[in-house]
């Protein structure tokens, strides 16, 4: 040890700066090992990703908007996938079908193999990011960004067969190839990654023209700063819109579906758009922060050490895009109140590449490259996916519909028509109980009374212009209340897939039990177990008399 090694203690800080000095002499030998061997140690993280993932993606069933996918990749020809996107039922572009039913094609048809583009879809993120980030630090610190994002609201889409993992990872390859192609590196190459990466983002999703915007103003810093247009970029940029032109005819049928849209934008909703997308990360967060705090409290009662080597600069427009990434809710609030008039967090998931990049960078230049926080930042984040995953795990299709099948099973001895009152529980039930039950549940679609009872249409009237595809028992509400005077009512009060991501809860799409009561209907409650409500319904025989309901304990 050096004497400018050496620690002064200052009253009671000697202790805990000797075990500073000794942690940040440690994390320095890790750093230099991370630069050393990082293509090793990517390859363990990855296999740590995928094997958890995997689990995760056999374990987990299949929810509302995944079966949505599951049913329409299915349809008999690639033309017949067109013919239900053309409804405008279901407002995801043709690429990301067709690639879901690749991979079907593939490794057979499981829940595991719908959801594998989505898998690599966001480690394809994390890798983009921890290279981008290590070009302007150390290999640490982009393992530290790569580990952030994988505990952020990413970790969930990463198993979710929808589109939102695909746009994440090609959101983090067109920041990627750009950031290569505005330092004059690697051209062709990167323009035509630019290009790519833009265009299959668009093609997963529509959505995913908010990815351009991050990009678009950082370019226009550079343009400022050169005082000249890349004209090539700026070609590349703009070249990747053009899967729109081909996709023009869904979207004019999808924007058909945007007036009654069930989640509407607002800028009060920006505050829990960041919360969705973030959490757990915040923790995260929170305890970074105080370790640097803790870090640079202690450094004070110890004797300078060496001068750290100079910092790799970071051009302006690098930090222009990360910070426009991280401001993704307030840009796409902005511009959904002015245009489609649907908005959900997960819409602008690729603001978690912004703020994962920005917590490492800005770590790594505040502790002047220093090593410590950086070894901080990964361990905590690798305790926080275990945990992620680790309550994830309790989520499985048996133990979602397997005891509410039962309680259907026993609460049902003849066979009237189940009724279940909320589309997301209807499709997972119709799917995953067993056929003798299945065939007895029935959703009863009326979009105007959903628009009236909860503002919102979208739902039912995707079920009853995708049922073709589907083939399942909904029916609509009218003629079914016309034509059966009896049957058993299935109220849940929750989701039985589990919590969701984006906040959703089943109450928030259940109208029937409200419409029912002032249609003047007999309820009389036959079991109850928990949230899980069974009613037998009947038409009252005067229609003047008023509902009656009969609540036993």
């Amino acid at each position: 040890m050096t004497k400018a090694d050496e620690i002064v203690p200052v009253g009671d800080q000697g202790a805990l700066t000797r075990l500073l000095r000794w942690l940040e002499r440690r994390a320095d030998v890790w750093q230099s090992q991370c630069d050393r061997h990082y293509p090793v140690l990517l390859a363990m993280i990855s296999t740590l990703y995928f094997s958890t993932t995997s689990l995760l993606a056999m374990r987990k069933p299949m929810w509302n908007d995944e079966l949505f996918t599951y049913f329409i990749v299915q349809a008999t020809t690639p033309a017949s996938i067109w013919d239900a996107l053309y409804t405008g039922a279901d407002q995801n572009p043709y690429p990301f079908y067709l690639l879901t039913r690749l991979s079907l094609a593939v490794f057979g048809v499981s829940e595991w193999a719908l959801r594998f583009p989505e898998m690599v879809g966001v480690w394809m993120a994390a890798v983009c990011l921890f290279h981008l980030v290590k070009s302007r630090s150390s290999a640490l610190y982009g393992f530290a960004a790569m580990m952030c994002l994988l505990v952020t609201n990413a970790q969930f889409y990463s198993y979710e067969a929808r589109p939102y993992g695909l746009v994440l990872g090609f959101a983090a390859m067109a920041w990627g190839c750009w950031a290569v192609a505005a330092e004059g590196r690697g051209r062709p190459w990167s323009l035509i990654g630019v290009w790519g990466s833009l265009s299959a983002a668009v093609g997963s999703h529509y959505y995913a023209v908010f990815v351009f915007v991050p990009i678009g103003i950082a370019e226009c810093v550079r343009l400022y700063h050169n005082r000249r247009p890349d004209w090539s970029l700026w070609a590349a940029i703009v070249g990747g819109l053009l899967p729109l032109a081909f996709l023009w005819p869904l979207i004019q049928q999808a924007r058909g579906y945007s007036r009654g849209f069930w989640a509407t934008p607002s800028w009060k909703g920006i505050p829990d758009t960041y919360s969705t997308l973030l959490m757990p990360a915040p923790l995260l967060f929170m305890l970074l922060l105080i370790s640097a705090g803790l870090v640079a409290y202690l450094q004070q009662g110890g004797s300078a050490r060496s001068p750290a080597p100079a910092l790799p600069a970071i051009p302006d427009h690098e930090w222009v895009a990360a910070l426009a990434f991280a401001a993704l809710p307030v840009i796409g609030v902005a511009v959904t109140l002015c245009t489609t008039g649907a908005f959900t967090p997960r819409y602008v998931l690729p603001t978690v590449l912004g703020i994962s990049a920005l917590v490492a960078l800005t770590l790594f230049r505040l502790c002047n490259g220093r090593a410590l926080l950086g070894v901080v930042g990964v361990a905590i984040a690798a305790v926080g996916f275990v945990m992620l995953t680790v309550r994830a795990l309790p989520y499985t299709a048996a133990s979602a519909v397997g005891p509410v099948a039962e309680f259907l099973t026993v609460s049902t001895t003849d066979e009237l028509p189940i009724v279940v009152s909320d589309p997301h529980n209807f499709m997972m039930l119709a799917h995953y109980a067993p056929r003798d039950l299945s065939s007895r549940l029935v959703y009863l679609a009326d979009p105007e009374a959903s628009l009236r009872h909860m503002g919102h249409d979208t739902m039912d009237r995707g079920l009853v212009d995708l049922n073709p595809w589907f083939r399942m028992n909904v029916k609509e509400s009218r003629e079914f209340q016309q034509s059966c005077g009896r049957f058993v009512l299935y109220v849940h009060g929750g989701f039985l897939g589990g919590p969701l991501a984006n906040g959703l809860s089943v109450p928030d799409f259940n109208w029937l039990l409200s419409d029912l009561i002032l249609r003047e209907w007999h309820l009389e409650l036959l079991r109850r177990k928990e949230n899980h409500l069974l009613f037998l319904v009947t038409r009252v025989p005067d229609e003047g008399q008023k509902v009656r309901r009969m609540v036993q304990p």
